[in-house]
């Protein structure tokens, strides 16, 4: 591996290269890790390991190479955003979708890392749960990222922030703690929202249904197997919902923080149909009814390439009903984040992944906003004490937390209605 003889710390102190940490020192046990699984079919044919050869710590890559010096926090001013998100080479959308769905609720990302911030030693802990055990593992891992020899870009997961290590250092985590980086080629998004939350999930297919004609939306629960070199399955309920009970579950979910995905059925990922790729996981992002409109808001894990039917970026909808644009807040952009209707979302979505949320002592904390250094620390403090104090948000999390482990319905009738109209 080639890097540079000594990098800095976060206080500015050299840091040098005998002392760096890496994770994996024996060549074979390196390789193992870097290994990949080439497809020669209909897939995308994935680079052999000799194409990693421009192997370079994060500190050396062309994308990241302003991480350190901008203030080494795992994210843009300490944050995390789902921008920051773009898949590589490798076939695991289902896990960018996974970190695009966490990426949007508040603290969530930052829960699975131990260490916090970018360090010149460049040793990194994480915590994955493994649900085999039913507890929370700790993942050391380096960085040295998988780079092009030929770019020296980073060969998978990408950021569209040069500040957003976090991108790389948690799909590093996630290939060590399923053996190795084609290991992710191909997975579960259900799967990677518990390894990432330790939270109960369920999964809601669209299928006919067992107890009269027509189609359904059946529930789905996450079995682990005893031993870890075998897959999770999943298991039928008896748990049926229509499509209009869906929308009105996904607006419930929603509001109580719950994290959404959705994916499209079997097929190649290099087809689509109106934008929408086949065999591939999107993070729903937002659900809203205004008036009579039931909106979707998707993410795209690669970070473009979007919708391109009814209430796409460009459509003259838009125009035409000004009062949903101001609703939903829409802007036109390329970044792999669009609106669709709940009608043409079901015609392409054909199962959804739900992650309950849980609030505990973790989730206490205090935004320094560090893209304003005068006055961040001071309204950090103001809004965090407010939030505790007077919205009763610190009271919840450390009197109210409770892990929940069952599936609820959403409310109907007049309740449902008020949810669709103010839930999210």
């Amino acid at each position: 591996m080639a890097g540079q003889e000594c990098t800095a710390d976060r206080q500015g102190n050299q840091v040098e290269a005998h002392k760096r940490y890496i994770c994996e020192r024996e060549p074979s046990r390196r390789q193992a890790l870097f290994r990949y699984a080439c497809n020669t079919g209909a897939a995308s044919m994935l680079p052999d390991f000799h194409q990693l050869a421009g192997t370079k710590q994060i500190v050396g890559c062309k994308d990241l190479a302003a991480s350190v010096a901008a203030g080494g926090a795992l994210g843009h001013a300490g944050k995390v955003e789902p921008s920051d998100i773009c898949q590589g080479q490798l076939g695991n959308c289902w896990l960018m979708s996974a970190c695009a769905c966490l990426a949007n609720q508040e603290g969530a990302i930052e829960q699975v890392f131990l260490t916090k911030e970018l360090t010149g030693y460049g040793k990194y802990k994480l915590q994955l749960y493994d649900g085999i055990k039913k507890k929370w593992q700790t993942v050391v891992v380096d960085d040295w990222i998988p780079c092009s020899a030929t770019t020296g870009r980073p060969m998978f997961a990408k950021t569209n922030d040069d500040n957003a290590a976090w991108v790389l250092l948690l799909e590093k985590a996630m290939a060590k703690f399923k053996g190795s980086y084609a290991a992710l080629d191909g997975g579960s998004t259900l799967w990677a929202l518990e390894a990432l939350t330790g939270d109960y999930v369920f999964k809601f297919k669209e299928e006919p249904s067992k107890k009269h004609a027509g189609l359904v939306w059946l529930r789905y629960d996450l079995v682990h197997p005893k031993k870890k070199d075998e897959e999770a399955m999943l298991a039928p309920t008896k748990d049926e919902l229509s499509s209009n009970e869906l929308f009105e579950t996904m607006i419930f979910y929603k509001r109580r923080k719950s994290v959404l995905a959705a994916s499209t059925g079997s097929g190649n990922d290099s087809q689509n149909t109106n934008g929408i790729v086949h065999g591939h996981a999107y993070a729903i992002v937002n659900v809203k009814q205004v008036d009579d409109f039931r909106m979707i808001q998707l993410m795209n894990p690669w970070g473009t390439f979007e919708w391109q039917g009814a209430w796409s970026d460009r459509s003259p909808l838009w125009r035409q009903h000004p009062k949903v644009a101001r609703a939903v807040d829409h802007t036109a952009e390329d970044d792999g984040t669009f609106w669709m209707e709940f009608k043409d979302f079901q015609k392409y979505f054909k199962c959804l992944d739900f992650c309950m949320r849980t609030t505990g002592w973790e989730d206490l904390r205090i935004n320094i906003y560090e893209d304003h250094p005068c006055c961040g620390p001071c309204w950090g403090c103001i809004t965090g004490c407010s939030k505790f104090w007077c919205c009763c948000l610190g009271c919840r999390a450390l009197l109210c937390a409770k892990k929940k482990q069952q599936f609820e319905r959403a409310p109907q009738g007049c309740c449902a209605g008020c949810i669709a109209k103010y839930g999210s």
